[in-house]
């Protein structure tokens, strides 16, 4: 008898690996209205996406990152025009988050919820190191 598959957590798992003293900035269930994909019709009707952002700060920075520059941030670079795929929004978020120092690491997950009525959103996370 196999086991039971165990759901994945949501939206963030709590026990992610951390440096001991390592200062991580959270945002969660932030929802966005903005236009992605590569079907005709998903460059005229916008879609709203959720996105989930964990930002480890560096140590030696004058002006770290705050909760309010990330969600404006990755509010305004959601919204900027059209993009075809959810990876590669994914990976201009963590460039712009990890591009000035002030950050060492990046997790970013994105989903679309309206994309199919079957399942409560469809989406990509990507991890990636300054």
């Amino acid at each position: 008898m196999q086991p039971l598959a165990r759901p994945l957590p949501h939206p963030l798992p709590d026990a992610q690996p951390r440096d001991a003293g390592q200062v991580v900035l959270v945002v969660r269930d932030l929802v966005v209205t903005t236009l992605i994909g590569i079907y005709d019709y998903e460059y005229v009707k916008p879609q709203r996406l959720r996105l989930n952002l964990e930002l480890a700060l560096t140590a030696d920075t004058d002006r770290p990152w705050t909760h309010a520059d990330l969600v404006a941030t990755a509010s305004q670079i959601v919204t900027e025009g059209h993009t075809n795929l959810l990876e590669c929004l994914a990976e201009r978020l963590a460039t712009a988050l990890l591009s000035d120092g002030r950050a060492a690491m990046a997790l970013i997950r994105l989903e679309k919820l309206d994309a199919f009525a079957e399942c409560e959103a469809v989406g990509v996370e990507i991890v990636r190191a300054a």
